[in-house]
């Protein structure tokens, strides 16, 4: 017999886990880089992007270290606020050079990409947040979450 959720049981958990996400992530990293902190990429780093971005560095806890964006205009401010980190154009392009170097990615670009952006991150095994919605169609999400429990990777929707 399955168990009922109610609507105010949901919210509690979701907000429950939309805090400890944070706290959680850097201690799922399978290798500690040298600084004890988290080696972050942004896909997207524009209006939401930027939002996202700021609030998982404020945490202290994580290192930029990838910046992509397809406008310029978006990457040079962003370049400003992380001048540490390496700017790409082509999400794919930095998912590939930059694989051994980071543990999570963020994706906030146009709806559309949510979803392949995600499964490419998830495949290589990178921890992902990304922006609603995260797919277009049941049968992509249950293909991503496949994905994200055979490579043991956190994920989270927001």
């Amino acid at each position: 017999m399955k168990q009922q959720v109610t609507r105010r049981t949901f919210l509690k958990q979701a907000a429950a886990v939309g805090v400890a996400f944070p706290l959680i992530l850097p201690r799922l990293s399978l290798a500690a880089p040298p600084s004890g902190k988290l080696q972050h990429a942004a896909i997207g780093v524009g209006g939401q992007g930027a939002s996202d971005l700021g609030e998982i560095f404020g945490s202290g806890k994580v290192d930029v270290i990838a910046l992509c964006d397809t406008d310029q205009a978006n990457l040079t401010k962003a370049s400003e606020r992380y001048p540490g980190a390496r700017l790409y154009r082509d999400w794919r392009e930095m998912l590939e050079k930059e694989e051994n170097n980071i543990d999570s990615v963020n994706v906030s670009t146009p709806d559309h990409t949510h979803a392949p952006a995600s499964m490419t991150a998830i495949r290589k095994g990178k921890h992902v947040y990304c922006e609603k919605p995260l797919t277009h169609e049941v049968y992509e999400a249950r293909k991503l979450t496949l994905a994200a429990r055979k490579k043991g990777v956190a994920t989270q929707m927001g």
